[in-house]
């Protein structure tokens, strides 16, 4: 699927004052959450306990991340190398298992 879908899913249905559980593969559901400040076609802000400031992502690191996302999902592609291509690694995680459950477990 491309991109663009995912992007538009997310777009339409996430929305300000949404909060999405932090989530990896490995260590599945981590107990907080962060919330949705402000969806953008160029990025998604959120709020998150402990920073000081909001998380302002690109749409390029969902992009980025989108790419290598099978690979993520199938152990062949480690959070940590996800995290040396965003710092926002976390927030983009969540939200693409998010649209995945929401999907039926596929991304748009």
């Amino acid at each position: 699927m491309p991109f663009i879908d995912t992007w538009n899913y997310i777009q339409n249905n996430l929305h300000v004052g949404d909060d999405t559980k932090n989530w990896t593969k490995n260590k599945q559901y981590l107990g907080d959450e962060f919330t949705i400040s402000s969806l953008t076609p160029t990025q998604i802000d959120v709020k998150t306990p402990g920073a000081i400031n909001i998380q302002k992502i690109p749409r390029i690191d969902f992009e980025d991340v989108y790419a290598i996302w099978q690979k993520y999902i199938g152990g062949t592609y480690t959070r940590e190398q996800i995290r040396d291509k965003t710092r926002y690694s976390k927030y983009i995680i969540s939200i693409l298992n998010w649209v995945e459950n929401v999907n039926g477990g596929t991304l748009p």
